[in-house]
């Protein structure tokens, strides 16, 4: 079984569910207020193999003026490091501690470790959907209360 069918399965069979629309992202987006529809961003398919959970990301392509879809983004507040793999398509992760910023283009199938106390965020800059594996401990307690000063805009 290659990955793709893994992936296809995934989205299927999966133990949660989280779908992201404009109007969740509590106004992340530098102009969300002007834009009237409500299109999701993203959608998290989680499974659970305690104590360790694999999450599949699945950012959509498109903007809003101009700046690329996102994730919310978040830190772990118990202290747990996190691993993201590309799957498909084509993003960045940013990462954040205090007031350091490092912007990290993906490349796929290799696994990016996003250590402990770094605030993160996924971000599609391509024209298809991008889709990264994540993996993480169960009792991780994802904070989303994060916002970060840097945007990636379309040029």
């Amino acid at each position: 079984m290659n990955y793709k069918s893994t992936i296809k399965n995934f989205e299927k069979n999966y133990d949660e569910k989280h779908t992201t629309r404009l109007k969740d992202m509590d106004n992340r987006f530098k102009d969300q207020i002007s834009i009237k529809e409500n299109p999701i961003i993203y959608r998290v398919f989680i499974k659970k193999f305690s104590p360790i959970n694999l999450g599949l990301t699945v950012i959509n392509p498109g903007a809003i003026n101009k700046e690329f879809f996102m994730t919310k983004g978040h830190i772990h507040t118990k202290k747990t490091p996190e691993f993201y793999i590309l799957l498909e398509g084509s993003g960045l992760l940013l990462i954040q501690k205090n007031n350091k910023q490092k912007t990290i283009k993906l490349k796929k199938e290799e696994i990016t470790l996003i250590p402990e106390d770094y605030v993160h965020r996924l971000i599609n800059i391509g024209n298809k959907k991008l889709k990264v594996l994540t993996i993480y401990h169960e009792n991780s307690k994802p904070d989303y209360n994060i916002r970060f000063k840097k945007k990636f805009f379309k040029e």
